[in-house]
């Protein structure tokens, strides 16, 4: 058990010495702590100077008053208890209050006399008339200053204590007795010791959400690490696509090249002539993989290049469905395109080749997808806006398959496709490139009944 704490206590060293975000992390919850504790201690010292400061305050003012009525009625206990009960049940912090006066008590056997305090009037019934062993100290320190209250602190044990006194006077400033009050502290050490709890369980439960925030930042630094570790690889990975394609270009240059002169000479066999026309063809779907994977690492580290002219698209377009009438034929559809709904002296601001590369593989993926009936492209314009809709009689996509529709390497995958080839890399391209050209493409598909590709982008003047 000890090893492997020791282990994991090792492990965590490690990761917070690599790591200057969990090292400022955990200086930041030690000052929040050790704040929190000043704060805590601070605010105890505080509220028992407070407390103090109040007790004495008030048994200050309630001496004051009743010693201004106390000197005429010094011969009248009964009035004096009667004030004294009145004074206590408003003041549940006064354990005692008693007036006490100065005599003598006359040994005969010795004809000596002693210096006493009896207590005339308290709240203890029990101690009036009896004589007060403890109050000298009080009361001499009341005639030294008879017209301010004097407080000393006491321990009764783990009861906080004020003694506090007050002379009574005649009007001539003679020291007719002394009023001594005590009062308890106890009611303020109990709230000031719940105040202590609580604060100690909050301070308990903003410890635990530190550590909860310092595990969770612990997992997101791990995140991090592992997504700039992963972003590494697809660095290199992308480099390595980027290095790989271009160098592939020149052999396949070179074979296309061979294989276009090679078909055209009369001394071949047809047999060889339909080898080398499949070569010929593989090249192509090849080059065209080459220029897809160029073309996504071009993407991806911002480096396509764009050169914007000002063009009307009609003649383009055309350009691109006419490529593809023989491939449709071929398959026996039928291909149209529409171009009535955009006048020849409207225009959009696009570069022409890469218009003409997204063109070709959406108008393209139409003429693929579709087994039977037509592909039909238009242009029209609506609200500032000139559209291409690309619009075919194919299989069709669910909106499942619609939403995945644009991503990278996704291709729909079920029986009607089996025997179509491709990379997936064709739309998401596409869509990259009209979207850094500031236009839009969007599809809309029922499963069995065919898609419409619309692409827009802003008319220009």
């Amino acid at each position: 058990m000890f090893s492997f704490l020791n282990l994991n206590f090792k492990k965590g060293i490690k990761k917070v010495s690599s790591s200057t975000q969990l090292i400022y992390t955990i200086i930041v919850a030690l000052l929040i702590v050790g704040s929190f504790i000043f704060m805590a201690e601070r605010f105890v010292g505080i509220a028992n100077d407070a407390q103090e400061r109040l007790i004495n305050v008030r048994i200050g003012s309630l001496q004051d008053a009743f010693v201004s009525f106390a000197a005429d009625k010094i011969e009248d206990p009964i009035y004096l208890n009667k004030k004294i009960d009145e004074i206590i049940s408003t003041n549940e912090t006064i354990k005692n209050f008693k007036v006490i006066v100065k005599g003598t008590n006359i040994d005969h056997q010795t004809n000596t006399n002693t210096i006493v305090y009896n207590v005339i009037a308290s709240n203890n019934k029990d101690e009036i008339g009896t004589v007060d062993t403890e109050v000298s100290f009080l009361f001499n320190l009341a005639s030294g200053d008879p017209t301010h209250s004097v407080t000393v602190a006491l321990n009764d044990g783990s009861e906080r204590l004020f003694k506090t006194t007050r002379a009574i006077t005649d009007v001539n400033g003679n020291v007719l007795g002394a009023v001594v009050t005590t009062q308890t502290l106890s009611l303020a050490d109990i709230a000031i010791k719940s105040s202590i709890t609580n604060s100690r369980i909050l301070l308990f439960v903003i410890l635990a959400l530190i550590m909860l925030l310092f595990f969770r930042l612990s997992k997101i630094i791990d995140y991090m690490d592992l997504y700039k570790k992963l972003k590494e690889v697809d660095q290199l990975k992308d480099d390595f696509v980027s290095m790989a394609s271009h160098e592939l270009r020149t052999p396949l240059s070179i074979i296309r090249g061979y294989a276009d002169f090679m078909k055209d000479a009369p001394e071949l066999s047809p047999e060889s002539k339909d080898y080398v026309s499949k070569i010929n063809f593989s090249t192509k779907e090849l080059d065209s993989l080459v220029t897809d994977m160029l073309d996504v690492s071009r993407i991806q580290q911002g480096r396509m290049s764009f050169e914007f002219v000002k063009t009307n698209p009609n003649s383009l377009i055309e350009e691109v469905t006419n490529s593809l009438v023989l491939p449709a034929k071929e398959k026996g559809l039928n291909i149209s395109f529409d171009k009535s709904g955009v006048k020849d002296t409207q225009y959009i601001n696009v570069d022409v080749s890469r218009l003409k590369q997204a063109l070709i593989n959406i108008i393209g993926n139409a003429v693929k997808y579709t087994k039977k009936g037509e592909v039909t492209v238009r242009t029209y314009e609506e609200k500032g806006r000139l559209f291409i809709r690309c619009s075919d009689t194919g299989i069709g996509m669910s909106e499942e398959e619609r939403t995945k529709l644009f991503e990278k390497f996704y291709r729909i995958k079920n029986d009607e496709t089996v025997g179509i080839r491709g990379t997936g890399l064709g739309l998401w391209i596409t869509a990259q490139i009209i979207k850094q050209m500031n236009g839009n493409l969007s599809v809309e598909s029922i499963k069995g009944v065919g898609s419409h590709f619309i692409v827009s982008f802003p008319l220009v003047n």
